[in-house]
Protein backbone atom coordinates (compact mmCIF):
# COMPACT_ATOMS: atom_id res chain seq x y z
CA UNK A 1 0.00 0.00 0.00
CA UNK A 2 2.81 2.44 1.09
CA UNK A 3 4.79 1.47 -2.36
CA UNK A 4 1.38 2.24 -4.53
CA UNK A 5 0.77 5.57 -2.86
CA UNK A 6 4.38 6.25 -3.25
CA UNK A 7 4.05 5.33 -6.91
CA UNK A 8 1.39 7.52 -7.34
CA UNK A 9 3.26 10.79 -5.92
CA UNK A 10 5.68 10.34 -8.80
CA UNK A 11 5.79 13.67 -11.19
CA UNK A 12 3.99 11.51 -14.25
CA UNK A 13 1.55 10.39 -12.22
CA UNK A 14 0.47 13.52 -10.10
CA UNK A 15 0.25 15.45 -13.48
CA UNK A 16 -1.83 12.62 -15.21
CA UNK A 17 -4.25 13.08 -12.22
CA UNK A 18 -4.27 16.89 -12.55
CA UNK A 19 -5.29 16.45 -16.33
CA UNK A 20 -8.12 14.22 -15.57
CA UNK A 21 -9.59 16.11 -13.08
CA UNK A 22 -9.20 18.94 -15.23
CA UNK A 23 -10.97 17.39 -17.99
CA UNK A 24 -13.94 16.11 -15.94
CA UNK A 25 -14.59 19.88 -14.13
CA UNK A 26 -14.49 20.96 -17.62
CA UNK A 27 -16.98 18.57 -18.29
CA UNK A 28 -18.78 19.10 -15.68
CA UNK A 29 -18.82 22.72 -15.48
CA UNK A 30 -17.62 24.80 -18.50
CA UNK A 31 -19.74 25.64 -20.95
CA UNK A 32 -22.35 23.81 -21.81
CA UNK A 33 -21.11 21.61 -19.01
CA UNK A 34 -23.39 19.49 -17.51
CA UNK A 35 -24.15 21.16 -14.77
CA UNK A 36 -25.51 23.80 -17.28
CA UNK A 37 -27.52 21.03 -18.78
CA UNK A 38 -29.65 20.54 -15.58
CA UNK A 39 -30.15 24.06 -14.68
CA UNK A 40 -31.34 24.47 -18.54
CA UNK A 41 -33.88 21.30 -18.16
CA UNK A 42 -34.72 22.29 -14.99
CA UNK A 43 -35.85 25.67 -15.87
CA UNK A 44 -33.00 27.53 -14.10
CA UNK A 45 -32.45 25.96 -11.18
CA UNK A 46 -29.02 24.47 -11.00
CA UNK A 47 -28.18 20.88 -9.10
CA UNK A 48 -28.17 20.10 -5.59
CA UNK A 49 -24.76 19.28 -5.66
CA UNK A 50 -23.74 22.71 -6.66
CA UNK A 51 -25.37 24.65 -4.46
CA UNK A 52 -24.13 26.13 -1.39
CA UNK A 53 -26.77 24.44 1.13
CA UNK A 54 -30.19 23.13 -0.01
CA UNK A 55 -33.70 21.35 2.11
CA UNK A 56 -35.86 18.74 1.27
CA UNK A 57 -38.10 21.79 -0.05
CA UNK A 58 -34.99 22.95 -2.26
CA UNK A 59 -35.00 19.18 -3.31
CA UNK A 60 -39.14 19.12 -3.94
CA UNK A 61 -38.98 22.46 -6.15
CA UNK A 62 -35.99 21.30 -8.70
CA UNK A 63 -38.20 17.83 -8.60
CA UNK A 64 -41.21 19.63 -9.58
CA UNK A 65 -39.29 22.23 -12.02
CA UNK A 66 -37.41 19.33 -13.80
CA UNK A 67 -39.67 16.55 -15.21
CA UNK A 68 -38.76 13.95 -17.65
CA UNK A 69 -35.67 16.00 -19.65
CA UNK A 70 -34.07 17.73 -16.23
CA UNK A 71 -34.24 14.25 -14.83
CA UNK A 72 -32.47 12.64 -17.68
CA UNK A 73 -29.75 15.51 -17.62
CA UNK A 74 -29.22 15.15 -13.50
CA UNK A 75 -28.67 11.39 -14.17
CA UNK A 76 -25.77 12.40 -17.11
CA UNK A 77 -24.45 14.79 -14.54
CA UNK A 78 -24.33 12.05 -11.75
CA UNK A 79 -22.81 9.44 -13.84
CA UNK A 80 -19.64 11.70 -14.16
CA UNK A 81 -19.86 12.38 -10.51
CA UNK A 82 -19.32 8.80 -9.99
CA UNK A 83 -15.36 9.77 -10.74
CA UNK A 84 -15.21 13.73 -10.28
CA UNK A 85 -15.03 13.58 -6.64
CA UNK A 86 -12.19 11.11 -6.82
CA UNK A 87 -10.17 12.54 -8.92
CA UNK A 88 -10.88 16.05 -7.12
CA UNK A 89 -9.40 14.58 -3.79
CA UNK A 90 -6.84 12.72 -5.05
CA UNK A 91 -5.75 15.36 -6.98
CA UNK A 92 -5.38 17.48 -4.15
CA UNK A 93 -3.80 14.94 -1.75
CA UNK A 94 -1.03 14.34 -4.46
CA UNK A 95 -0.10 17.92 -4.83
CA UNK A 96 -0.24 18.60 -0.97
CA UNK A 97 1.49 15.06 -0.28
CA UNK A 98 4.56 16.18 -2.88
CA UNK A 99 4.37 19.54 -0.98
CA UNK A 100 4.06 18.19 2.51
CA UNK A 101 7.54 16.12 1.89
CA UNK A 102 9.75 19.09 2.11
CA UNK A 103 8.85 20.32 5.40
CA UNK A 104 9.76 18.73 8.53
CA UNK A 105 7.81 17.23 11.18
CA UNK A 106 4.42 15.02 10.92
CA UNK A 107 1.73 17.57 11.67
CA UNK A 108 1.26 18.75 8.49
CA UNK A 109 -0.38 15.62 7.39
CA UNK A 110 -3.11 16.90 9.45
CA UNK A 111 -3.63 19.10 6.11
CA UNK A 112 -4.54 16.26 4.15
CA UNK A 113 -7.57 15.38 6.22
CA UNK A 114 -10.03 18.09 4.58
CA UNK A 115 -9.48 16.70 1.38
CA UNK A 116 -10.32 13.43 2.28
CA UNK A 117 -13.25 14.31 3.68
CA UNK A 118 -14.28 16.41 1.20
CA UNK A 119 -14.43 13.18 -0.94
CA UNK A 120 -16.27 11.00 1.35
CA UNK A 121 -18.62 13.77 2.15
CA UNK A 122 -19.03 14.47 -1.94
CA UNK A 123 -19.98 10.93 -2.02
CA UNK A 124 -22.24 11.00 0.82
CA UNK A 125 -24.02 13.70 -1.27
CA UNK A 126 -23.61 11.71 -4.65
CA UNK A 127 -26.00 8.92 -2.39
CA UNK A 128 -28.67 11.09 -1.43
CA UNK A 129 -29.21 12.41 -4.94
CA UNK A 130 -29.13 8.87 -6.43
CA UNK A 131 -31.70 8.60 -3.83
CA UNK A 132 -33.52 11.36 -5.25
CA UNK A 133 -33.42 10.41 -8.89
CA UNK A 134 -34.55 6.52 -7.88
CA UNK A 135 -37.41 7.78 -5.99
CA UNK A 136 -38.68 10.25 -8.58
CA UNK A 137 -40.50 12.33 -8.32
CA UNK A 138 -40.80 11.54 -4.60
CA UNK A 139 -38.50 13.30 -2.26
CA UNK A 140 -38.08 11.87 1.19
CA UNK A 141 -37.17 14.35 4.04
CA UNK A 142 -34.62 12.32 6.08
CA UNK A 143 -32.26 11.67 3.15
CA UNK A 144 -33.21 15.23 1.50
CA UNK A 145 -32.25 16.74 4.60
CA UNK A 146 -29.10 14.72 5.17
CA UNK A 147 -27.71 15.72 1.69
CA UNK A 148 -28.04 19.30 2.36
CA UNK A 149 -25.85 18.45 5.40
CA UNK A 150 -23.90 16.89 3.69
CA UNK A 151 -23.57 19.65 0.64
CA UNK A 152 -22.66 21.98 3.52
CA UNK A 153 -19.91 19.88 5.10
CA UNK A 154 -18.56 19.59 1.89
CA UNK A 155 -18.28 22.68 1.01
CA UNK A 156 -16.29 23.69 3.95
CA UNK A 157 -14.06 20.85 3.67
CA UNK A 158 -13.52 21.48 0.10
CA UNK A 159 -12.35 25.24 1.27
CA UNK A 160 -9.85 24.05 3.65
CA UNK A 161 -8.07 21.72 1.25
CA UNK A 162 -8.50 24.41 -1.70
CA UNK A 163 -6.73 26.49 0.60
CA UNK A 164 -4.06 23.86 2.78
CA UNK A 165 -1.96 23.81 -1.11
CA UNK A 166 -0.45 27.45 -1.00
CA UNK A 167 -0.46 27.26 2.72
CA UNK A 168 1.84 24.33 2.38
CA UNK A 169 3.54 25.94 -0.59
CA UNK A 170 4.03 29.16 1.71
CA UNK A 171 5.09 26.88 4.90
CA UNK A 172 8.21 25.34 2.54
CA UNK A 173 8.76 28.88 0.99
CA UNK A 174 9.10 30.04 4.67
CA UNK A 175 11.69 26.98 5.89
CA UNK A 176 13.69 27.44 2.95
CA UNK A 177 14.59 30.94 3.89
CA UNK A 178 15.17 29.56 7.66
CA UNK A 179 17.65 27.38 6.21
CA UNK A 180 20.08 29.67 5.25
CA UNK A 181 19.82 31.64 8.10
CA UNK A 182 20.52 28.19 10.64
CA UNK A 183 23.29 27.42 8.09
CA UNK A 184 24.94 30.85 9.01
CA UNK A 185 24.08 30.92 12.09
CA UNK A 186 25.60 26.45 12.56
CA UNK A 187 28.72 28.17 10.71
CA UNK A 188 29.45 31.40 12.94
CA UNK A 189 28.91 29.12 16.39
CA UNK A 190 31.43 26.63 14.96
CA UNK A 191 34.23 28.98 14.02
CA UNK A 192 34.66 30.62 17.67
Amino acid sequence: MVEAWRAMGRGRVVLAVWVLYGISALAMFGWPGLTGAVSRACHGRSALDVRSHWTAADARDLVAACGTEGRAAYLRLELLDLVYPLLCGLALLLVSSLVIRRLPGRRWRLLLIPAIAMTVLDYGENAVVWNILSTWPAVADLPAHLGGAATVAKRAAGLVAYLAVPLLLLAVGLDRLRIPARTRAGTADSSR
